[in-house]
């Protein structure tokens, strides 16, 4: 059995779905998601994203075929950044941009992720103002791990946009992180869920030293 078998298992497990229903989403017979569960046959690109929206998962995590056109599509998309005609998205996907003067800048600097799965996150937040990072630190664990991919609204770019007790990402004296602010009388408090994380405390006249790049908006 390989990884997007078990992948597909264990999603089915989760949600207590049924091999009937995935066959109904799928449109396909019973013995088709035995062979896909057993790991005998992989999931058609065409039915992977179905399939995914009904477990609640990314389709490249249960369809080899999927993830394979993904990659494919998303090499063509990094030539097509160099040329003078972009490659288009994938169906069913939205591109999202990388935050900009965050972090060290690894990774590509647009990803394409499954339209469903983002605007489940966003809520009302408008794509075209999110962009993608990835969570520096262990400060805000087990909501926020390390190294997690992050959206963030850049709307939300102003020290006046920021509001008691939301979480942003942001960069100190350079330094990047995303945290909760909490707004004081005459300090502003940087605060992690970790147990171990330092509360920071900016005061009012080390305000300017405290660049805001965007609210959170959701984490895959």
């Amino acid at each position: 059995m390989d990884k997007y078998a078990e992948a597909l298992m264990q999603a089915m497990d989760d949600t207590d779905t049924s091999s009937t229903r995935v066959a109904e989403v799928a449109r396909v017979g019973r013995n088709n998601v035995a062979h896909w569960r057993a790991g005998r046959r992989p999931i058609p690109a065409e039915h992977a994203l179905s399939i995914a929206a009904l477990l609640g998962v990314a389709p490249e995590r249960i369809s080899k075929a999927y993830d394979q056109r993904l990659r494919a599509d998303s090499a063509r998309q990094v030539m097509g950044l160099h040329s003078p005609r972009a490659a288009a998205c994938p169906e069913g996907h939205v591109a999202i941009d990388r935050l900009s003067h965050f972090g060290r800048g690894d990774g590509p600097n647009r990803i394409w992720l499954p339209e469903f799965m983002v605007r489940r996150e966003l809520g009302l937040t408008t794509i075209d103002n999110v962009r993608w990072a990835i969570q520096p630190s262990r400060a805000m664990e087990p909501e926020i791990k390390r190294h997690a991919l992050v959206l963030l609204d850049v709307a939300v770019c102003r020290q006046e946009h920021v509001l008691d007790g939301g979480i942003y990402a942001y960069t100190l004296w350079g330094r990047p992180d995303i945290r909760r602010i909490a707004i004081r009388r005459n300090a502003w408090l940087l605060i992690g869920n970790d147990k171990d994380a330092e509360r920071m405390e900016v005061l009012e006249a080390d305000l300017p030293n405290l660049t805001i790049l965007g609210a959170m908006a959701g984490c895959l």
